[in-house]
């Protein structure tokens, strides 16, 4: 006589299940993102994700760097948002990627979390520099208070 199934025989094959699951959706809908998107290098988690303990403005700011659709100067232009201000405070144009480039958030250089031996020079560079930020919410969110980017540099 063959032995039943355990309940924790079935959580196991259950759990196994999901993973696949999961994991075979995962694959189908990254290949939708786009190339900025794909750049972050993001896993899929279904566990709580860390960002959602930063503060609601912060958790703005990762999401809009994260998909380019926020502050920044081709995204007012393509909307045509006439009373926004284009550019950063230096004098450049708001980009993405901006944050790390500014010449206001470098002389801050030396307090930045988790930083590369020199500012990012180049966009792969500054792009690995954030995704290591991201990776961590809480050093993203450390940056931010570290530069005052949005509060103080690079304001709408």
């Amino acid at each position: 006589m063959a032995s039943e199934p355990t309940v924790s025989g079935i959580r196991s094959i259950y759990r196994d299940l999901r993973r696949q699951a999961q994991r075979s959706w995962w694959a189908k809908c990254s290949t939708k993102l786009s190339a900025w998107y794909k750049k972050w290098h993001l896993e899929y988690r279904v566990r709580p994700l860390p960002e959602l303990d930063l503060p609601r403005a912060t958790l703005h700011r990762l999401l809009a760097l994260r998909s380019s659709h926020g502050d920044f100067s081709w995204y007012h232009m393509k909307f045509a948002h006439n009373d926004a201000k284009l550019d950063c405070s230096c004098g450049r144009k708001k980009t993405p990627t901006h944050l790390v480039h500014c010449r206001k958030t470098a002389r801050l250089f030396g307090q930045w979390p988790v930083r590369p031996p020199f500012p990012p020079s180049s966009l792969s560079e500054s792009i690995g520099y954030l995704s290591c930020l991201m990776a961590k919410p809480a050093d993203f969110a450390k940056f931010l208070e570290v530069t005052e980017f949005y509060s103080k540099i690079c304001t709408r």
